[in-house]
């Protein structure tokens, strides 16, 4: 059989241990997923644990395996394993981790042992599945805890097995859910398996096509198709869909693809990400023609591959009520890209949220190009110094999310979005060019016409028309500094005034804005303006009226 084309992580894999540069190995990322498995007969779609047996390991002598579940299993070389001493009298192998994991290393020292006396070579490989719950991130450390990982250290460290033709895998999903005494081991290489690519996904759809006739019958010849549209999906949440719908008999069809994406993926991901799906568009966003503008060069850019001038993410900040949330819905309408909202990451237990983290970024990878949304950034995105009795996890969330954005691989393919109020309790190094080039401030109306413009939208868009000629009369009482969110209340309440009273249009805006108050208290309105002000990274952002409060 001709030697096979590896994944890129298998090859890092083998090049690592072929050099003798390591021999622990620390498998992280999409572990869960199914594999394509080059065979003699062609390829199959497979495990993870079929795959280190099947392909980087067909010529170990004995391969074992251990899981909280199995307890150890000898997958490969039981006669050769049944020769230790410790097995003549058949003893059960243990299932609970400290002894299971002291039995593996008596093992490999056994065979150590053989191979420096010149009385046998056995090339030995073991795969610790489900590693971080074996040695988990909270799990502490008292003396079983610690015994356990000092043993599992020196399968990498000490120099009688590593001298040895020994490979140890640790499977976990998470790197951040792995004990960091192992998980920061230097002298275990950490490898990640990342989301399927397009290609891998086309590779994978052309294996299972034949099993699903019905189900992929309009994509015959044109599998690449569907393997584009779904990149950021799992092979076996993939899988699963097709066998859904061969058994009901529906044919897959291009209207389904992005609505079956935004479902594979984000049940992939536990509810921690949302697609923001919207059928508005810039259009539908009042005033901010040099706002709107921007965006639109920006889109342009990126559709045309024209990266160089990409921004890495964008500030959008303001008052309380000034439609930063509707600037995104109106973007993710009209990108063409898929936009992202992060959701709630953090968990109360400790490691958890940035594993989290990890699975949201490895999407963020294989999506390709997107935008990524994060509401109330000031909030979500950590701080440098965490608070003390967080144990630390605020400060671990700040250093993920800095790295993640100030990647240099990152522009024209992720365009981050932070939104806040308070962009001044966002960290400086978190929004810095290189990580946040763009700072758009999202400022109330300046003038009556502009208040009164915004308010005749609003109203008319719930059937209750306001003439232009009416301008003159109201605009003694309409309000400097109007937000949307308070126009879109004044909005509210004009339509419930005229369909409760019966009276007309005007003259329920006439009522409602004679009793009018501003629901942002003048000092906290100042003072959010002031921030967004200082934030502005072009003058042409920021009107006239505000130029001089600068």
């Amino acid at each position: 059989m001709p030697t096979p084309i590896l994944p890129g992580w298998a090859q890092e894999l083998v090049d690592l241990y072929e050099s003798n540069a390591a021999s622990q190995f620390i498998i992280h990322g999409n572990v869960n997923d199914r594999l394509v498995i080059p065979t003699a007969a062609g390829k199959r779609l497979g495990s993870l644990n079929e795959f280190l047996l099947d392909v980087l390991m067909p010529r170990f002598d004995v391969v074992l395996s251990y899981d909280l579940g199995n307890g150890i299993r000898v997958e490969k070389g039981g006669p050769v394993f049944s020769n230790w001493p410790f097995m003549k009298d058949c003893p059960p192998l243990p299932k609970t981790p400290r002894p299971a994991v002291e039995t593996l290393t008596h093992y490999f020292r056994y065979c150590a042992n053989l191979r420096r006396l010149n009385a046998s070579n056995i090339q030995v490989g073991c795969i610790l599945r489900g590693a971080d719950l074996v040695a988990p991130a909270q799990g502490g450390l008292d003396y079983d805890m610690g015994a356990l990982i000092t043993m599992i250290r020196d399968w990498a460290n000490d120099q009688l097995l590593t001298g040895h033709a020994l490979a140890t895998f640790l499977v976990s999903e998470n790197l951040n859910d792995l004990h960091p005494m192992l998980a920061n081991n230097p002298r275990a290489a950490k490898v990640k398996i990342p989301l399927p690519t397009p290609g891998e996904l086309n590779e994978a759809a052309e294996l299972m096509a034949p099993s699903y006739p019905t189900a992929l019958t309009e994509f015959a010849g044109k599998l690449e198709h569907v393997a584009q549209q779904l990149a950021g999906a799992t092979l076996g949440a993939v899988e699963s869909m097709l066998k859904s719908r061969e058994h009901r008999k529906q044919k897959l069809v291009t209207a389904d693809l992005v609505k079956l994406k935004k479902q594979l993926v984000e049940n992939d991901c536990n509810g921690l990400i949302e697609f923001l799906e919207s059928t508005r568009s810039l259009d539908d966003l009042y005033g901010q023609e040099k706002v709107k503008r921007w965006l639109r060069q920006d889109i342009s850019l990126w559709s045309s591959n024209d990266v160089g001038a990409l921004p890495k993410g964008y500030l959008i900040c303001g008052p309380v009520g000034t439609g930063k949330t509707f600037l995104i819905e109106c973007l993710a309408g009209e990108a063409g890209v898929p936009v992202v909202k992060l959701k709630n990451f953090r968990d109360k237990w400790v490691g958890s949220t940035e594993g989290n983290l990890e699975k949201i970024f490895r999407l963020l990878q294989a999506l390709g190009r997107c935008y990524v949304f994060v509401d109330e950034a000031d909030q979500s995105l950590g701080r440098r110094t965490g608070a003390s009795n967080d144990s630390g996890v605020s400060g671990r969330i700040y250093s993920m999310i800095a790295e993640e954005m100030g990647s240099s691989t990152n522009r024209g393919k992720i365009i981050w979005v932070l939104a806040s109020s308070r962009p001044d309790l966002i960290e400086v190094d978190l929004k810095r060019p290189g990580r946040v080039d763009v700072k758009i401030p999202l400022l109330p109306t300046t003038s009556t016409r502009e208040s009164f413009e915004l308010l005749r939208n609003l109203c008319k868009a719930r059937g209750m028309p306001i003439g232009d000629e009416q301008f003159a009369s109201l605009e003694p009482i309409i309000p400097l500094l109007l937000t949307p969110g308070a126009a879109e209340a004044v909005a509210v309440k004009v339509y419930r005034v005229a369909r409760t009273s019966g009276c007309q249009p005007i003259d329920a805006l006439r009522q409602t804005l004679t009793d009018y108050r501003n629901p942002i208290a003048p000092e906290i309105m100042e003072s959010q303006i002031r921030l967004a002000l200082d934030e502005a990274s072009d003058p042409d952002f920021v009107p006239e009226f505000f130029t001089s409060r600068r």
